[in-house]
């Protein structure tokens, strides 16, 4: 089989309300060279049938076995794109163009990852169209970046094999694995074109800045690391 340019990793558990937005919304864009891998980690509500009647492959581990770090990793040690995606059950990209949007800036070789926006405006989700007036006011022009995060990211997967992602860390595996890309010379791109809508009001969840003093702790955590470094992933990769 002919390898995708794209493998797509998405991280479900009980996100049964949403992924099908999701994955449809995936399927609709411009740009149709991809895979798309759901790793799974225990749903219990209609994730895994909904998932079913995609085109998806998908990945089971037990709920014991989940971090953050390692269900990315295990996803990504099976996909076979030469560019990672990395978006959440319930982010909904802001336009049909987001994929190939964000691809076009692994025309420089310097840049191993790509980043955007976060709009947590729960409109969106009803008609996409509602969402974009509180993007509209933020940074136009592309511009590098540490704060990548993985509801809405691509990297280039041989970079991947040189950083996994950090089975170590509690969250946050994102912003350290920017750093490390930053600390040996490459960048990390963050596009306002390749935002997404992702809002924990309409799961019924705490908003995302209810997290921040959490992520403020992780965040020093990594900061004090010596770079460039090693991460530790619990997969033998070849």
């Amino acid at each position: 089989m002919k390898k995708p340019k794209v493998s797509f990793v998405i991280r479900t558990k009980n996100e049964g309300l949403w992924i099908g937005k999701v994955l449809k919304l995936l399927l609709r864009q411009t740009f149709k060279d991809f895979e798309i891998i759901i790793v799974d980690s225990g749903s219990t509500d209609r994730t895994l049938k909904i998932v079913k009647r995609f085109p998806v492959r998908l990945i089971q581990m037990k709920p014991e076995e989940f971090n953050f770090s390692y269900g990315l990793n295990l996803g990504i040690s099976k996909a076979r794109g030469e560019y990672i995606g990395i978006i959440n059950g319930h982010s909904l990209p802001i336009s049909d163009t987001w994929l190939e949007d964000g691809l076009r800036h692994f025309r420089d070789p310097r840049v191993v990852g790509v980043t955007g926006l976060l709009s947590m405006n729960p409109l969106a989700y009803l008609w996409r169209g509602f969402g974009r007036f509180d993007l509209l006011s933020s940074r136009d022009k592309p511009h590098p970046t540490k704060n990548m995060t993985n509801t809405n990211a691509l990297i280039r997967k041989k970079m991947w094999r040189l950083y996994p992602f950090d089975e170590r860390l509690p969250g946050a595996e994102d912003y350290d694995w920017a750093c490390e890309m930053k600390s040996r010379g490459y960048r990390v791109i963050s596009d306002r074109k390749f935002s997404v809508y992702h809002s924990h009001l309409i799961l019924g969840r705490k908003p995302r800045f209810f997290l921040r003093p959490l992520w403020r702790q992780w965040v020093e955590m990594i900061n004090k690391k010596k770079r460039p470094g090693e991460s530790y992933t619990r997969l033998k990769l070849n």
